[in-house]
């Protein structure tokens, strides 16, 4: 768990959120290669897309790019609307993390009804696999495949090779919020 409230209620500038990724890279460096961290915003009066940007939004993007190895990142909030200016700008990368908020799970960021709908299958199975994934909802296994590849590649499941059939490897899916 890191919470950015030990920040302050109140946070604003790309400078704080400079020196506040440099604390929670050091905590995501010293969890196992596979770990989780879950970023807390309870406590949090404001927080701004500068800061939320600086500190969660590189700090998402360097574990997507592969810099941390196998571990994922999830946030947590009280309350959605503290992650309005955060989702914008991991829109504006490219990038969707998950969100907690109330006992609920929902994406921020840019993703498509197809993925949220395939993370959703995921999550509610905690383990499946693509083909298992590709026959409840109706579709071909290469679109089953490539919808698994971008949640994987964005740190939304994670994704463990079990075997191989014939040259393709053959894969075991995990909800992150269960591991």
């Amino acid at each position: 768990m890191f919470d950015i409230s030990q920040f302050g209620p109140r946070l604003g500038t790309r400078l704080e959120g400079e020196k506040a990724r440099a604390r929670l890279v050091a905590a995501i460096e010293a969890l196992p290669r596979d770990g989780r961290i879950i970023i807390s915003l309870q406590g949090i009066d404001v927080l701004s897309g500068s800061f939320a940007d600086e500190v969660i939004g590189k700090a998402y993007q360097g574990l997507v790019a592969g810099l941390y190895e196998e571990r994922t990142m999830i946030l947590r909030t009280p309350s959605l609307e503290l992650t309005d200016d955060l989702a914008h700008k991991l829109e504006r990368r490219k990038l969707a993390m998950l969100c907690l908020a109330n006992g609920r799970w929902s994406l921020l960021g840019q993703y498509g009804p197809e993925l949220e709908e395939t993370l959703d299958l995921i999550i509610e199975r905690k383990t499946t696999t693509a083909r298992d994934l590709a026959a409840v909802l109706n579709i071909a296994m290469n679109t089953c495949a490539n919808r698994v590849a971008r949640l994987a590649h964005l740190r939304l499941i994670v994704r463990e090779q079990i075997g191989m059939n014939g040259p393709q490897p053959v894969y075991q899916l995990h909800s992150i919020l269960d591991s």
